[in-house]
């Protein structure tokens, strides 16, 4: 898209902002790769923060963690707080750093 490309061309991204995106395990390869490939389009000594709000469903879903700490980028996370959501659930806060640098990175 247009806009993905234009933020390449103006130095990347400084954060990632994802919430609700762990309910489909099935989807979690397309995730990884789109997060690796988001990252890739940051220069390599400035890659962007990931924030990841979480409200766990099924136990299943934590695998996302490891899949991108799998991934090209190495996505890390760290759980860093939470808060209450909807229903008074708690909604967990999570930080992504990446620990290597997707294939075709810039910089």
């Amino acid at each position: 898209p247009d806009g993905v490309r234009a933020a390449a061309a103006d130095g990347g991204f400084d954060a990632i902002i994802m919430a609700d995106v762990t309910y489909n395990t099935a989807s979690f390869p397309a995730l990884v790769r789109t997060l690796s490939a988001l990252v890739a389009l940051s220069p390599s000594d400035a890659p962007p923060t990931i924030v990841l709000g979480y409200k766990e469903r099924d136990p299943e879903e934590r695998t996302l963690w490891e899949m991108a700490r799998a991934s090209e980028a190495g996505i890390v996370f760290e759980r860093v707080g939470e808060r209450v959501g909807a229903g008074r659930e708690p909604v967990e806060v999570w930080i992504g750093r990446c620990a290597r640098r997707a294939a075709g990175a810039q910089g």
